[in-house]
């Protein structure tokens, strides 16, 4: 390692190395780090991932224009590996995020405000109740977790490694499909309410529509009224003076 401000730097192990430092961290050029320092993605192609350390030092190349940090191997540890009852957890939290409100299961995520597919909010479409077919998905869903749930009853499955996962497979799948069954109702309640605004609303219009031609007939019968009572005063007035 070449150039301006090169010292010893000392190492996590005690070892020293050329190199320098800067805000306080080790940093060293491109190809003149010490064994035991691993950038993110040397970690992860190895299967390691960091395991929650700080950064220990950083490695710069292109004039310092570009930079990674590097952790120490001894820290980082494996990276856990989902099981088959995780993975078939989330991909039902992604299904679930393609179920139309009104026409069940499509091949895109529907819009969050209204759970429409973009067909049925192109066409002005008003959901039904909870849309039967998405409700039938669901109930699909969690009738399956129900009976893998009662199949699974090996003492094994309920214990739980150092990171808790065994505790949460059992449950992870049936949440999910709980969840989208939730978003489902809250769904239906909106749309059952905007329902009813929309019938109230619509009488209102009708009854306002109504007292409107009540008003212009009254200001139409007006001038009428007013001439015919002009006339009659006119008479009265005649009569009173014995004008023929």
């Amino acid at each position: 390692m070449t150039g301006r401000g090169v010292e010893w730097v000392r190492l996590w192990d005690g070892r020293r190395w050329p190199g320098r430092v800067r805000d306080g961290l080790p940093e060293f050029t491109f190809g003149q780090a010490p064994r035991g320092l691993s950038t993110r993605r040397q970690l992860r192609e190895r299967g390691l991932s960091r395991g929650g350390q700080e950064p220990f030092a950083r490695l710069t190349w292109k004039r310092d224009r570009r930079f990674a940090w590097l952790y120490v191997d001894d820290k980082a540890r494996a990276k856990r590996t989902p099981s088959d009852k995780q993975l078939a957890a989330v991909n039902k939290a992604l299904a679930a995020r393609k179920v139309c409100a009104e026409c069940g299961p499509v091949d895109h995520y529907v819009r969050t405000s209204d759970q429409l597919c973009g067909d049925c909010h192109a066409a002005a479409v008003t959901p039904t109740a909870g849309g039967t077919a998405g409700w039938r998905t669901v109930q699909h869903w969690q009738e399956e977790t129900s009976d893998a749930d009662a199949e699974a009853q090996d003492p094994t499955d309920n214990e739980a490694d150092e990171h808790g996962a065994g505790r949460l497979e059992r449950h992870e799948a049936s949440a999910v499909a709980a969840r989208a069954a939730e978003a489902l109702a809250r769904t239906a309640a909106r749309l059952d309410h905007s329902a009813r605004a929309e019938g109230r609303g619509g009488g209102e219009v009708e009854r306002d529509e109504e007292l409107a031609r009540w008003h212009d007939d009254d200001r139409a019968a007006r001038p009428t009224a007013e001439q015919a009572d002009i006339g009659d005063g006119q008479d009265q007035w005649r009569d009173g003076r014995g004008v023929a």
